[in-house]
């Protein structure tokens, strides 16, 4: 395929991507913003939060409650962008919506200076392991010298592990930056799975997959691409940026909600100054990791364009759930508003994904 011929199928994709408009011109979402971002206390006092992952004991593994809550969720804080607050920190829900901080626990769970000189940590993910009974809280670090990757255990009875390196790079550069906003599902104790972005000086950003016999040990990084052998997100005139993922175990598949950098020269032929990078929708067939589809023509998410969420989206957490007649999607969502602060939003509704139905066989 000529350059030249790539450009022009991009273009058409991200316009294909964005046609759903309202009368102002802007792009309309699938889903609705967050009337009022949700209340999430933090240690440092600001109520400013970024990066969540959400796990709900009872959609995703039948269980009722863990250490006594449905619902628990790491984030970091981030007031006004401030990285030297951005710790992991953890958080518990019995209803998805009220967080608290439990008795037991002190957040944060790890500190770190900030700023690149002195580093700060980032990008947190967290999986239940059923086999040890305890959350596992994967975080990154970084400074001039060292890009790391960290983790965190927590007890049924909340006591906690030190932190752990299980990953290192030093020296490094941004293109050795592959694991980004990662994700991770646990399949089983001998396969886990890893997703995140980078590789790149600059956008756009590559997406990679990693794979682990034991969530502790990651093998070489590989380039996740689409049917055509491209990047699925740069097909699209994106750039993946920070994703999150959940496996559908129905339809064999793994889903992800990936907020999406617009590449800029389509951004100004569509749309002017507005800056509506977008959260979208993409999956991969279970037994093929780093194969992407992305069958959804609008964007999940846009920033509001005049709520609290109106400057731009960042990271989101998901539960998929089946009602019956198709997937009613939870998400939590992180965004800046113009003013500069940070916050956590939540909203749900049907997306569209392919619904495979009750009785079907799942092994079509």
């Amino acid at each position: 395929m000529r350059e030249s011929e790539r450009k022009n199928g991009v273009f058409a994709n991200i316009k294909k991507l964005f046609s759903y408009r309202s009368g102002n011109g802007f792009p309309l979402p699938i889903l609705p913003n967050a009337e009022q971002p949700l209340q999430t206390p933090t240690y440092d006092g600001s109520g400013q939060v970024v990066h969540p992952c959400v796990i709900d004991f009872f959609n995703e593994y039948g269980i009722d409650s863990w250490s006594g809550y449905r619902y628990w969720m790491v984030l970091t804080p981030y007031p006004n962008g401030q990285n030297q607050y951005e710790n992991p920190s953890l958080y518990a829900s019995h209803d998805g919506l009220s967080w608290i901080v439990p008795p037991a626990i002190t957040n944060p769970l790890d500190t770190a200076s900030g700023g690149l000189d002195k580093g700060f940590l980032f990008d947190p993910d967290m999986i239940f392991n059923p086999d040890s009974n305890q959350l596992w809280i994967y975080y990154r670090f970084a400074n001039s010298a060292a890009l790391r990757m960290h983790l965190i255990k927590i007890n049924h009875d909340l006591t906690m592990t030190k932190p752990v390196t299980i990953m290192k790079q030093s020296p490094w550069i941004q293109q050795d930056n592959r694991h980004r906003s990662f994700c991770i599902w646990r399949e089983s104790s001998d396969r886990w799975h890893m997703w995140g972005g980078g590789g790149e000086a600059k956008s756009p950003y590559n997406t990679y997959y990693f794979f682990s016999t034991d969530g502790l040990c990651w093998g070489e990084p590989q380039r996740v691409v689409n049917e055509d052998g491209l990047d699925p997100f740069q097909a699209l005139g994106l750039s993946n940026w920070h994703m999150a993922g959940k496996p559908n175990k129905k339809e064999r598949r793994v889903e992800f909600l990936v907020y999406s950098l617009v590449d800029r020269t389509i951004q100004r032929h569509l749309f002017a100054s507005k800056n509506p990078n977008p959260v979208v929708y993409a999956e991969c067939p279970m037994d093929a990791p780093t194969l992407f589809r992305t069958p959804l023509s609008s964007p999940v998410l846009l920033p509001s364009k005049s709520g609290w969420d109106n400057g731009h989206l960042y990271r989101c957490s998901f539960q998929i759930i089946d009602d019956g007649t198709g997937y009613l999607y939870s998400i939590w969502y992180s965004a800046r508003g113009s003013d500069g602060q940070w916050h956590l939003g939540h909203t749900e509704g049907v997306i569209g994904s392919f619904y495979r139905g009750k009785n079907s066989d799942v092994s079509q």
